[in-house]
């Protein structure tokens, strides 16, 4: 007789979003002891998995169930289920974050339990192919992944049901322990009497096959015992325990069913087969219908925002390590203390007090390292004479790329213009922005210049007045050729209505359309540049208007500049462009002041692409999700951004976690860099291939779901690079790593400020 083996990871959390600390004890145990008498009593194995985090709060609060949890380990009837010190949405998230938390999690487990961890569970089952590699560093060869959500992108054998399968990417291979979400939302239905018992043991036994095989018992949330669970519905009224047990003794009755460890599966079922888990149209995996990645992206209580407060103290611990680059343990404390500050729960139904905690943590942090970068540089240029010291805190050289410095002058101090020199050599710089006292003199002004500077040191500036007046031309024109670049815009709403890179191709990049005046909603017609919203009472809004594009091009040496005003009914936007001369880049600034609005969804429309001046057989595009960089090729189409359902605005989004995002082919393509630490947005793709084939590329700040609750008031700005490249994405690459962290600049001169 062939057998059916029952297999189980029960997935505890004290951070769960929406359970106060108060309730701990109660989810102690209601939920969690259970399990271990189940062990105990019945024949009955399983594995049980606990964020080290949650691990250390429940020593806190009850180490007598740690003792039980290790004596079962040691007599194998259970296993323990290793995930990371916090539970963080990897595919969105720095790779330097992945490794620490997985790392620091090994670490502290080796100290707690005395057996190896052989399973990883991946974090709410959100899943990329960037992560295999960091999971085998980490010396995980088996991971657990949701089974349903897989099928989506890869033809899986029905015969061989819930066999373990292998799934590799360019850079290694890992065992996959499958997950189903059909089986455990079975299972939760069954404890909270909405399936009877027998149904449910159908429901099990119609999974057994003719010769011997598995099936995932359960596979998610411990907090389903004797707690009212108002995220998953569950009313808690005591009985779920029972109905647990009552299942179990029923199925000891038949001698087809048994229980094993997750760990036994790799010696019954030896996985042959190997699959490449993600597409180009899922490039991240979800865990089930209502959550997908964008609920962690920008969801919740303003995730946009959220997320770029952990960038922010990603970008100051990495610029802090190259300025002390002997600093390793410092380095991984701050990485440390950011990963518990990414965690998944605070961006979901978090309850008041979590949320307040995560603003008071993300917020000292970010002090803490201003504090410590500051200090660093308080007694570098105390010897020099220059009035500006630029520090280059990348480890790769600064090679010429544009910086703009934000300065601010005393009254009397500059009275006309300056010419900027590094090292006692003229260098070439403009100036824009130029604000003027009532007297005449410069009162601010944003500097543009090319500097170079060799990797993790400095080099100084110095401002030698000129009598020339700064005058820049300022006419009403939609055009601008640069050596480099052409663009022109649309007196409606300044989209783009074409971009060329002339050092790349002749061919126009967009796909150009007529500019609309009516509401223009249909993601197949939105156009370059173009704003796209949603408000909470469902009604939508564009920024098709008419407008004065204004030009400025006279004493531009580096990059020139366009600029409209856009008064809508959610507030007031200027889009700003800048047009660079030695280098095919544009640069779009959107600066948004809200009156007080609370979207539902807002979306930028970033590039259409026109794919007619691609050769579409090698089209790809290329993002990191929460690893090393993945590249997948343009073959099926692509609706990112359509809805899941009427409550769900997305079906996906990028990680674009090194904050980059490529299209192209063979011989040339396009970078966008956006940084994520100035405003946190994911990009998305649509992309269908019609008689004039086009794909849009699409960034968004806010979408919607269960856990949406954003509201905007005031100033708001989101910057985008696009620049062109032939066949290699390298050099693009290194510009976007050196425009993350950038160049710090630090005044020399008491009649200077400088705003970094």
């Amino acid at each position: 007789m062939s057998k059916l083996l029952l297999y189980s990871i029960f997935h505890g959390n004290l951070n769960y979003s929406s359970i106060p600390k108060e309730s701990f004890h109660e989810i102690i145990d209601s939920c969690y002891w259970p399990i271990l008498d189940a062990i105990k009593n019945f024949k009955f194995k399983t594995g049980i998995e606990f964020s080290v985090n949650t691990l250390n709060k429940i020593q806190g609060i009850d180490p007598l169930f740690i003792e039980e949890l290790k004596k079962l380990i040691v007599q194998k009837k259970c296993e323990f289920i290793f995930s990371g010190k916090e539970q963080i949405i990897s595919p969105l998230i720095p790779k330097e974050i992945n490794e620490l938390n997985l790392n620091d999690g090994f670490n502290e487990i080796k100290r707690i339990f005395p057996v190896r961890p052989q399973i990883a569970y991946v974090h709410e089952q959100i899943f990329s192919n960037g992560l295999i590699p960091i999971y085998l560093k980490s010396k995980f060869k088996n991971v657990m992944l949701i089974y349903e959500t897989a099928s989506q992108t890869c033809n899986l054998n029905k015969k061989q049901g819930f066999s373990p399968i292998k799934i590799k990417s360019d850079e290694g291979q890992l065992n996959v322990i499958w997950n189903s979400r059909i089986a455990y939302q079975n299972f939760q239905k069954y404890v909270s009497g909405q399936t009877k018992k027998q149904a449910y043991l159908d429901f099990i036994l119609k999974n057994k096959k003719l010769e011997d095989s598995c099936f995932p018992f359960y596979g998610s949330d411990m907090e389903i015992f004797g707690y009212k669970n108002p995220v998953l519905g569950l009313k808690g009224n005591g009985d779920e325990v029972k109905r647990f047990y009552d299942i179990l003794e029923e199925i000891k009755k038949h001698n087809e069913l048994d229980f094993v460890l997750p760990s036994d599966l790799m010696n019954f079922f030896p996985p042959s087969k190997t699959i490449k888990i993600c597409s180009a149209k899922y490039p991240i995996l979800g865990k089930k219908e209502e959550s997908v990645v964008t609920r962690w992206a920008v969801c919740g209580r303003d995730n946009s925002k959220n997320n770029s407060l952990c960038y922010q103290a990603f970008k100051k611990i990495k610029t802090l390590d190259n300025l002390r680059p002997k600093s390793l343990n410092l380095k991984n404390r701050y990485l440390s203390e950011l990963v518990d500050c990414w965690g998944s729960d605070y961006r979901t139904h978090t309850e008041e007090e979590k949320f307040q905690n995560f603003n008071k943590n993300i917020h000292t942090l970010n002090h803490k390292l201003e504090e410590k970068i500051e200090k660093s540089l308080l007694n570098t240029s105390k010897s020099s004479k220059a009035d500006l010291i630029i520090f280059n805190p990348n480890a790769t050289s600064w090679k010429k790329i544009p910086i703009e410095i934000k300065l601010y002058f005393k009254p009397q101090f500059i009275a006309s213009n300056f010419q900027v020199y590094s090292n006692g050599k003229k260098i070439k710089s403009q100036l824009e922005d130029i604000k003027f006292f009532k007297n005449g003199y410069i009162r601010s002004a944003t500097l543009v210049c090319n500097l170079s500077v060799l990797k993790r040191s400095q080099t100084s500036l110095t401002l030698k007045e000129v009598n020339i007046k700064p005058n820049p031309e300022k006419k009403l024109s939609s055009l601008i050729k640069t050596k480099s670049t052409e663009i022109l815009l649309s007196e409606y709403g300044g989209t783009i209505e074409n971009i060329k890179f002339h050092t790349l191709s002749d061919k126009p990049l967009i796909n150009a359309r007529k500019s609309f005046r009516h509401k223009n909603t249909d993601p197949m017609k939105l156009l370059s540049g173009q704003i796209f919203t949603i408000n909470k009472d469902c009604k939508k809004f564009n920024d098709l208007i008419k407008t004065k594009i204004i030009s400025e091009t006279k004493n531009q040496s580096i990059r020139k500049k366009f600029s409209c005003n856009l008064e809508l009914p959610f507030g007031d936007l200027t889009k700003i462009f800048y047009v660079y001369e030695d280098s095919p880049r544009i640069d779009l600034r959107f600066i948004f002041t809200f009156k007080d609005y609370s979207p539902a969804v807002f979306r930028i429309n970033l590039i259409n692409l026109d794919l007619n001046n691609f050769d579409n057989a090698s089209l790809s595009y290329s993002t990191n999700n929460g690893g090393n960089m993945e590249t997948f090729s343009l073959k099926e189409p692509i609706f990112h951004d359509n809805p899941t359902n009427s409550k769900i605005s997305s079906m996906c989004c990028l990680g674009s976690t090194n904050c980059l995002f490529d299209v192209g082919d063979k011989n040339h393509g396009i970078t966008i860099y956006s940084d994520k630490a100035e405003c946190y947005s994911v990009p998305m793709i649509n992309f269908k291939k019609l008689s004039k084939s086009s794909l849009h590329m699409i960034y968004s700040i806010c979408e919607l779901d269960d856990t949406t609750l954003t509201r905007w008031k005031g100033r708001k700005e989101i910057s985008f690079s696009i620049l062109g490249r032939k066949s290699s994405l390298v050099q693009n690459k290194k510009i976007c790593e050196s425009l993350f962290l950038g160049l710090i600049c630090k005044s020399n001169n008491p009649n200077i400020t400088v705003k970094n």
